[in-house]
């Protein structure tokens, strides 16, 4: 079917969805091409099929800005209120000013006072009863002269007449929403539009969502417009930034002061904020939208910095000691302050920290009941880096042997680094070298026969699970063990990234799903997972990928083919910054070409200097290199691509560039000078 409209995509890339059948079948269908989805709807839409697409948004910090609200005036109409005596009309202009006076319950805007000019004969008092009017404006358009006068609940203030206006438009609200719905899709398809029954104040308000971002800034240029519905009137559109972050639910509860007091910092910015406790199990996730796109930025970096914690530091030093690497007694009076004081802390095995999450005011407590809690334990902890022999004997039993000479949470065995660190005495870490070289090997062998983990161990850690995460294969492991063990796989995949499970003594053959993944960490370092793994990935594919331009934003979004057209609009999810994805500028509605030709004074120049310099562009990356010396073959530093300097000739080892530069060229270097143009 995808192959009849001209979309050709790989059978691996589609995916039946379970509980679906005819006819009512949904498929999931992944494709290299960011514009596929769109494309597909509106093909499908024009085919007027029963087949239905919905393009699926793709963050992983959960943000995006489809949403856009939508206001207009609400119609309104004029009353002019005549009086004979200058007092009262004053008077009643000062009550409706002050909002003591209202019509419908409503506010209204109140003029001042018009007197009327004297009739009577040379310069004698007219006898015009209606000589002083006040006008109210902004009165809703379906109120009455009858409202009006009920609004005046004085008896002695009543005007003598009331005049009233046409009404600004006669449309209702479900007529004007259908037209704005109309306006909104012709730049793209609506998820949803949704106008209140009933709206308070002097507008109405609509909020639409949209498929696709583009289309929802696309629909912003419909801000201020007049429409011939509202009597000229204008519609008021803003689009709405949201972020939605995931943090463990244990960490939001100990930090739930810090993170009101940023709610009320965000409610003063005009940015609205929920909590959505456990919609995941053991997370919590915060959502925060707005219409400023810096300070949604700035309120998601609030969440990261909470949700990663303080390190707990007694002037410069980290607050530490090595027998906080086991279970044992330290770490057990650590976790009792941790109830004492009302706060969470949680441990860094690899960089020796303490993590402090709750309100400031606790932090030095912390740090004083920690280190007099600490003082005495003794310092004395070793590693031992196990050979692979030696590890292989650790895994197959080897460490419950330890654990049984030694006592548990005494000794540590870290699969990842295949180290072995023992916190206790001088003569307990000789007697668990011995038994890492094999004492007791029949000791090892009972052990190794029976099952290698109690139910519940960590496979990482080989100790009892704390805060335990259960994988679906079944195995049981600690979340800080947990999330080490993802980063590590993603900084070591050179290939296909891949999180393999270390279960029943790394033999489990599980490999996680980035479903399974999203749903057990963090965003923070399910982030960082990903981003590890993908930075391999980029430097192999320069010409797919670009970084974000703006400063100190290290986001990637797909490159799209230079043409014509006006490129498709993309926002930076992290930074939340427009540009274009063809040419890297930005250059809101201008198209590649027509930005180029404006700014071709200051890119000729750029040009002339580097031609000047001897610098010239990667034809793969477009990442900047200077030749000063030596031969014609030259790696780049960006993609790490073989070039031919005289030709800017791409190729994927240094042989085949030489054999290139000795046919076509005579050589490595030295070339004649009419070559070397470029």
């Amino acid at each position: 079917m995808l192959l009849g409209f001209g979309f050709n995509i790989d059978i691996e890339c589609v995916r039946i969805l379970r509980d679906t059948a005819p006819p009512k079948t949904k498929a999931l269908v992944k494709a290299e091409n960011p514009s596929f989805a769109k494309e597909l709807s509106d093909k499908l839409r024009q085919q007027k099929t029963e087949v239905s697409a919905v393009p699926l948004p793709i963050d992983s910090r959960r943000s995006n800005c489809r949403k856009v609200y939508i206001s207009w005036h609400k119609a309104t109409r004029s009353f002019w209120l005549n009086f004979g005596r200058s007092d009262i009309a004053n008077r009643v202009a000062q009550k409706f000013a002050e909002g003591y006076y209202k019509v419908l319950g409503q506010s209204v805007t109140c003029s001042d006072v018009k007197g009327g000019a004297p009739r009577g004969p040379k310069g004698g008092f007219s006898h015009n009863p209606v000589a002083w009017t006040v006008m109210l404006c902004d009165v809703p358009g379906d109120a009455t002269n009858k409202d009006v006068q009920d609004g005046i609940h004085t008896p002695y203030d009543r005007p003598r007449h009331i005049e009233p206006s046409p009404v600004s438009y006669y449309a209702s609200d479900t007529q004007v929403g259908l037209q704005v719905r109309s306006l909104l899709e012709e730049h793209g398809r609506l998820e949803s539009f949704y106008l209140p029954p009933t709206s308070k104040g002097r507008r109405v308000k609509a909020v639409a969502w949209f498929e696709d971002e583009a289309d929802a800034i696309s629909a912003c240029s419909l801000h201020n417009k007049q429409i011939s519905i509202l009597q000229q009137g204008k519609l008021t559109l803003t689009l709405v930034q949201s972020v939605k972050v995931k943090i463990q639910t244990p960490v939001y509860f100990a930090s739930k002061s810090r993170i009101e007091e940023e709610m009320k910092i965000w409610a003063g910015q005009h940015l609205t904020s929920r909590v959505y406790v456990d919609t995941v199990p053991g997370f919590t996730a915060i959502k925060v939208e707005g219409a400023n796109a810096n300070d949604v930025v700035r309120a998601r970096k609030a969440l990261d910095e909470i949700s990663q914690g303080d390190i707990l530091r007694d002037g410069e030093n980290p607050v530490w000691a090595s027998a906080l690497k086991t279970n044992g007694s330290p770490y057990k009076k650590v976790k009792a302050i941790e109830k004492e004081l009302g706060i969470l802390i949680r441990r860094d095995k690899s960089k020796s920290h303490l993590y402090f999450y709750g309100p400031f005011a606790k932090y030095q407590q912390a740090i004083a009941h920690i280190r007099e809690a600490l003082k005495d334990e003794s310092s004395f902890s070793s590693h031992i880096d196990l050979s692979p022999e030696q590890f292989s004997r650790m895994v197959r039993g080897g460490f419950k042997s330890v654990e049984k000479a030694l006592g548990r949470n005494v000794a540590v065995f870290d699969v990842i680094s295949k180290r072995l660190t023992v916190g206790g005495t001088r003569q307990q870490y000789d007697i668990a070298l011995a038994v890492v070289n094999g004492a007791d090997a029949v000791e090892i062998r009972d052990v190794a026969a029976s099952q290698s983990l109690t139910e519940g161990d960590c496979p990482i850690c080989f100790c009892e699970a704390e805060t335990p995460v259960q994988t679906s294969c079944k195995h049981t492991y600690c979340l800080e063990c947990f999330e080490a063990s993802c980063k590590s796989a993603a900084s070591t995949s050179k290939n296909d990234f891949r999180v393999k499970c270390q279960g029943n003594g790394g033999t489990c053959s599980t490999i996680f799903t980035l479903q399974e993944l999203k749903e057990q960490l963090s965003s923070s370092v399910f982030e960082s997972v990903l981003r590890s793994s993908f930075e391999e990935y980029l430097q192999r594919h320069p010409e797919a990928f670009h970084y974000c331009s703006t400063p100190d934003c290290d986001y990637v979004y797909r490159c799209t083919a230079a043409s014509n057209l006006r490129p498709p609009a993309y926002r930076c999810p992290n930074c939340l910054e427009s540009g274009c994805t063809s040419c890297h500028a930005r250059h809101d509605d201008l198209t590649c070409a027509q930005y180029k030709d404006i700014a071709s004074g200051g890119y000729e120049a750029l040009e002339q200097l580097k031609k000047k310099l001897n610098i010239k562009d990667c034809p793969k990356c477009t990442t900047p290199i200077e030749k000063t010396d030596g031969c014609n073959h030259i790696t780049c530093g960006g993609c790490k691509a073989h070039l031919c300097w005289v030709c800017m000739a791409v190729f994927k080892d240094r042989t085949s560039c030489y054999a290139h530069m000795s046919e076509a060229h005579g050589g490595h270097g030295g070339v004649p000078l009419n070559l070397m143009g470029w």
